[in-house]
């Protein structure tokens, strides 16, 4: 198979567009439609091309911002 690893020998994730695997990391929260729960998500921002990476964290109903 001629596929290339989704992840390198380092343990971090490549970009699956670009391919590189240099991210800044953010954190985030998405709202459920009626804003009755929320989703905390970590998000990998791929400095080469801009794409996001999403990991879950966990929802919650407790919506302050």
């Amino acid at each position: 198979m001629d596929e290339q690893a989704s992840t390198p020998t380092g343990g971090r994730p490549r970009c699956p567009i670009c391919g590189h695997d240099d991210y800044r990391r953010e954190a985030g929260k998405l709202d459920s439609e009626w804003g009755i729960t929320a989703h905390r998500v970590d998000m990998l921002v791929c400095l080469t091309c801009g794409y996001v990476l999403l990991f879950y964290q966990g929802s919650t109903i407790f919506d302050f911002d």
